[in-house]
């Protein structure tokens, strides 16, 4: 495999992208999350993309020191991997094993790499880390695992708890809250939108704009989540139908 790994900075970004996405359907999504990224590259937040022989993006690893990072989490001198995808006709080529190299050879000044998994999609896989020495230290419900590569002795992360009290707090209805992490976002509020529309269902929107309130999220995943009726639902990415049919397999208002 012959690769290179770029690092994405605020010069760069309009010419390299974020990689996860592009074309005309997400270019708001895409503006949104290339000034987040700018907005937040002060705090040690980066993107890595590799590239291959032929000019082609591969893969990205986005990661950002543990006091910063955009997940339900305490990993306080750790650094936190937010991602790390390899387009699907590139797996198994090594693509991300060199993504991950290139971000644990300049972190050795940290306590370790910490991430949150999860056995269901748009969540970083177990399997993957496992194999590269991280180990399990926390499981959250429903899907959720804690992992850790530490790189000396330290206190390990934990997740930070009571996420459940803290969702009781919005009660009925559904409460979605977002971010401009992910650019596909913009389409999902809208699939939700008029999802809870079908189903006669009342709808709110909370944006998450710090890190500080990603890490007290009422759900683990941190930047993207909807509850429903003040418990969590999905933090995943559907159309409107596959909404509606989520939404009847929980309720009778559809």
């Amino acid at each position: 495999m012959s690769h290179t790994i770029i690092d994405v900075i605020p010069e760069n970004i309009l010419e390299i992208g974020i990689f996860c996405v592009n074309g005309t359907k997400y270019k708001e999504g895409i503006k949104r999350k290339e000034l987040w990224y700018k907005q937040r590259y002060a705090e040690g937040l980066r993107i890595k993309i590799s590239v291959n022989q032929d000019n082609i993006q591969t893969g990205m690893i986005e990661y950002v020191p543990g006091k910063y990072a955009w997940r339900t989490i305490h990993a306080e001198d750790y650094t936190v991997i937010h991602c790390l995808q390899v387009s699907r006709s590139q797996t198994h080529q090594g693509y991300g094993s060199a993504l991950l190299n290139a971000c644990i050879e300049e972190l050795q000044n940290a306590d370790g790499i910490a991430l949150v998994t999860s056995s269901k999609p748009w969540v970083n896989d177990k399997k993957f880390f496992v194999k590269k020495g991280f180990k399990q230290i926390g499981k959250a419900e429903p899907y959720y695992e804690l992992l850790v590569k530490q790189f000396r002795k330290a206190a390990l992360p934990t997740f930070n708890v009571g996420w459940e009290e803290r969702a009781l707090t919005y009660g009925k209805g559904l409460t979605v809250f977002y971010s401009n992490q992910c650019p596909i976002i913009e389409d999902t509020l809208k699939n939700l939108k008029e999802a809870a529309k079908e189903c006669n269902i009342e709808i709110h929107f909370c944006k998450i704009n710090s890190a500080e309130k990603a890490q007290k999220a009422p759900f683990v995943y941190g930047t993207f989540g909807v509850l429903l009726n003040g418990q969590f639902l999905t933090h995943r990415v559907f159309d409107k139908d596959r909404y509606v049919r989520l939404l009847k397999s929980k309720t009778r208002a559809c």
